[in-house]
């Protein structure tokens, strides 16, 4: 029987925040969607003892900040983070609505990340006073994460500011294992131009923007196998307008992944290489950097070791990997605070019709959550 230092509702069914949440479409353009979200899971933070507020940003949806001051002098600063949007659009959940088949839970976006969600709370509601007096805990909701957290960044990196850690709660590996490191990405766009004529009557007038095009995405290729610590990958390729003109103009867009600085710059310089005019005559090729995560390079080891350790009390054994897709971790990690990730439920198959989590590993993470945060509490700053 819980005490009564306990900060949970006593009504609270995670079960069934967890039902509704995932049965609720938001996704990153669904602004509606998203207020949803947050009208199901502000209540339960006020309840936990924290005061909320919705944070506009400029042109994106609102983010919901949530904060809970320590009484200790020496308090930890810890920021805990979860993106309420998804990849699918609405009507999703009407088609697709949220079910449970033996040990997992499906629905959209139940492990990416309304599962991590459930488990941000749950954790909370385990903490008792004496753990609460040692903390200071700011609770960041954003709705953009899946299009980049391009209107979401300044408020993410504002609330990390000065923070002793910060947790992010995208789903744990299949295995179990969190994240604590995560490579960069930056998306690139080549824009090339040239000069249409009638592919017919009058070929030799053109400038085939689509032939220079295509020696440009050999040179993308080309740069990927050159680069040590980053992949980079032509994604997305268009041009022409119609089946009798020389193409005037094609595009194509690139992904570049890379582990550290050195590697995003040298990305950048050979991509660089490839602007300008072009092997056609008469075509002129432009680069433009549109979006991107800086590196999660360095692991943070002792607040890695610390959740691991507080798992292991529990009987919960859980390792650490790197990652290669990218998170809101890449911008807490980038500002010099000790991040992890993947404190989520486990899971899988995420952006998919067959996303799932392990059921089971909702409440079990919650409680390695919940004795991280009062290992924190007790103990010096986990720098």
């Amino acid at each position: 029987m819980r005490t009564a230092t306990t900060r949970e509702p006593q009504a609270t069914d995670w079960l069934g925040l967890l039902e509704d949440l995932v049965n609720t479409d938001s996704a990153p353009d669904d602004h509606a969607g998203i207020d949803a979200v947050y009208g199901k899971l502000a209540p339960v933070v006020e309840q936990l003892g924290f005061t909320v507020k919705k944070l506009a940003t400029d042109g994106g949806p609102d983010a919901m900040l949530a904060r809970r001051h320590g009484s200790r002098g020496d308090a930890r600063r810890v920021l805990m983070v979860g993106h309420v949007d998804t990849v699918f659009a609405r009507g999703t959940a009407q088609a697709r609505p949220f079910t449970i088949a033996g040990e997992r839970a499906y629905g959209p976006g139940v492990a990416d990340m309304k599962g991590g969600l459930v488990v941000i709370l749950a954790a909370l509601s385990r903490l008792d006073d004496a753990a609460l007096a040692g903390l200071d805990i700011t609770v960041l909701f954003n709705g953009d994460e899946e299009s980049g957290s391009v209107f979401s960044r300044p408020v993410i990196e504002e609330a990390a500011t000065g923070q002793d850690a910060a947790l992010i709660f995208e789903a744990a590996r299949p295995s179990g294992a969190i994240v604590s490191s995560r490579r960069g990405v930056a998306r690139y766009r080549l824009d090339v131009t040239g000069r249409a004529s009638h592919s017919g009557s009058n070929p030799q007038a053109g400038a085939n923007a689509l032939e220079t095009l295509a020696h440009t995405i050999i040179g993308i290729q080309d740069a990927g196998r050159r680069i040590d610590g980053a992949t980079v990958t032509a994604v997305l390729a268009e041009g022409g307008s119609r089946p009798n003109i020389v193409p005037a103009a094609a595009s194509v867009h690139v992904d570049a992944r890379f582990d550290d600085d050195r590697a995003d710059q040298a990305v950048e310089r050979e991509l660089g290489k490839l602007t300008g005019e072009g092997p056609v005559e008469g075509t002129v090729t432009r680069l433009t950097r549109y979006a991107g995560r800086p590196a999660f390079g360095r692991p943070y080891t002792e607040l890695a070791r610390a959740y691991t350790d507080a798992g292991r009390e529990l009987g919960v054994q859980i390792e650490t990997v790197s990652a290669g897709g990218v998170s809101d971790a890449n911008f807490t990690a980038a500002l010099g605070v000790p991040t992890i990730d993947g404190l989520g439920p486990s899971g899988g198959r995420a952006h998919t019709d067959d996303e799932y989590i392990e059921l089971a590993t909702v409440q079990k993470r919650a409680s390695v959550c919940a004795a991280l945060l009062s290992r924190l509490s007790s103990a010096a700053s986990p720098h």
